[in-house]
């Protein structure tokens, strides 16, 4: 049927030029003038529409600026020099300092080209750093990172982010004027999400995607994910957006916040902080910011933060952005329950630390490792708990738990575990770390339950805690004779007048 038109058309307009060539030797100089006024008026009635289809189909702008954030994932993983292949526009290559030798931009750019062609995540360790290079036919990108000796998590946490740009490589090229902009959104945030099915990778993803529409920093925070009710932490952090933030947990009067009790989205006003002053060193441009709620159906989970002034309203980026929002609400619920599913059978449901079940895996799985390496134990319980809780009752006692939980893991290393084990019993696992760590800590801890306030009904209630600290291989000879050991030391601390920290006796 569109071909019949086509050459119904095209037969129309010879029929016509005829008539107007026929026409203009049988009249005089008025009839010609009349002509070519019908020809100039036709054509430019048929020219505006032809004009703006062409313009459509070509877009105002780059869709994304490869070179800027390949630059950005460098700065962010510290790493000497970054690539991109594949691109119509040519290579890229990016790099922190002159001093990038030949062969090594040569070797960099050919990572990033067999990762591009196998599809495969590659990690080369060499004397000058570790590669690490991602790809998706025809797209590949690679980092040099500064150590030779990069280990396989910092090696993973590149390629994850490697893999996002290569996906958003390839949504770049990807020609879909016909899809609705809601289906557009989401088969974008499908494909940059990929096979991330946890509730971070999720939600950095999502984040990534936003940074791809607006060219600024983007920050995800969720509700229901830290032992705080009602808290709001910081799950994603895009690379243009300052990294400290993950992690941290949103100011209960926050911007942000009141987009998630409310339901609608947010713009922070004069010097105030969208997130509340997550950091006091924050620039007032680094503080201004719209908050999305993301929503799962009525329900507000969370809230999508961009960085920087507000968008134009009723333009395409300000739609694209509530899009995502829409989409990554649904989606990052999903993964919230399964998180959440997980976390329970790990996590103690009152403090939200680890749970005796996961503290005796981790000891176990150290126990298994061929050599043992060393490690540390910290058994504490709090002094007078059960006065505590025959007083002011067992709401009061579940308060100074949590207050208690949260000094334990503020004393810690990230790598090192906290649990409950029992009513007012902890226990702090420290792999890898020597006796007078653990005796460091105990102590740290031990001061700052005493000194540090907690307040039940509006009053100041003392707190005291004892420790006894175990150690392989400097008191135990068997990983797991670690836990009679420390035990054994906590009952003398208590014996000798608590608040105090024993260490365990080494055994002949």
């Amino acid at each position: 049927m569109k071909q019949t038109g086509v050459r119904a058309g095209r037969g129309l307009a010879v029929l016509g030029l005829a008539a107007v060539v026929w026409a203009v030797t049988q009249a005089n100089l008025w009839a010609l003038l009349a002509a070519i006024g019908g020809f100039l008026a036709a054509t430019g009635l048929a020219f505006a529409p032809l004009v703006r289809v062409w313009l459509a189909e070509r877009p105002a702008t780059r869709p994304s600026d490869f070179e800027h954030t390949i630059d950005l994932l460098r700065r962010a993983h510290g790493a000497r020099a970054g690539w991109v292949v594949g691109l119509e526009e040519g290579d890229i290559e990016v790099k922190a300092q002159d001093d990038t030798s030949h062969d090594m931009l040569r070797r960099g750019a050919a990572v990033a080209q067999l990762a591009s062609v196998d599809g495969r995540a590659h990690v080369v360790h060499e004397p000058e750093g570790t590669y690490v290079g991602v790809g998706d036919f025809p797209f590949g990108a690679a980092l040099l990172l500064a150590r030779s000796d990069a280990t396989s998590d910092d090696s993973e946490a590149v390629a994850e982010d490697l893999r996002r740009l290569v996906a958003s490589l390839l949504l770049a090229q990807r020609q879909e004027t016909t899809e609705q902009p809601s289906q557009l959104v989401a088969k974008q945030l499908a494909a940059i999400v990929g096979g991330a099915q946890t509730l971070e990778g999720i939600a950095k993803a999502g984040a990534a995607l936003a940074q791809q529409f607006v060219q600024r920093g983007v920050v995800i925070a969720l509700q229901g994910i830290g032992p705080a009710t009602g808290e709001a932490r910081i799950v994603a952090v895009s690379t243009a957006a300052d990294s400290r933030l993950e992690g941290l947990s949103l100011a209960p009067d926050a911007p942000a916040m009141r987009a998630i009790a409310g339901r609608m989205p947010v713009v922070s006003q004069g010097r105030e902080d969208v997130l509340g002053s997550a950091l006091s060193d924050r620039r007032r441009q680094d503080r201004a910011g719209t908050a999305y709620p993301l929503l799962d159906g009525h329900f507000a989970i969370g809230v999508l933060v961009m960085m920087g002034p507000p968008l134009p309203a009723d333009t395409q980026l300000a739609d694209q952005l509530q899009r995502l929002a829409m989409e990554l609400g649904a989606r990052l619920a999903a993964a919230r329950a399964v998180h959440e599913a997980e976390q329970r059978a790990v996590s103690d449901p009152l403090t939200g630390l680890r749970n005796r079940r996961e503290f005796d895996r981790a000891v176990q799985r150290h126990a298994a490792g061929k050599p043992v390496a060393m490690a540390t134990l910290i058994y504490c319980d709090l002094d007078y708990f059960k006065k505590l809780n025959d007083t002011l009752g067992h709401a009061a006692g579940d308060a100074a738990l949590r207050h208690v939980a949260r000094i334990l893991e503020g004393a810690v290393r990230d790598k090192d575990l906290v649990a409950r084990i029992g009513g007012e019993e902890f226990a702090i696992w420290m792999p890898h770390a020597p006796l007078e760590s653990g005796l460091e800590v105990a102590a740290r801890i031990r001061a700052t339950v005493e000194s540090g306030a907690w307040r039940w009904g509006g009053e100041e209630y003392p707190l005291t805690i004892s420790c006894g600290v175990a150690s392989y291989p400097d008191t135990v000879t068997q990983v797991e004779n670690l836990r009679s050991t420390a035990d054994a030391a906590l009952y003398r601390a208590k014996q000798s007048g608590r608040n105090r920290v024993e260490k365990a006796i080494a055994a002949g």
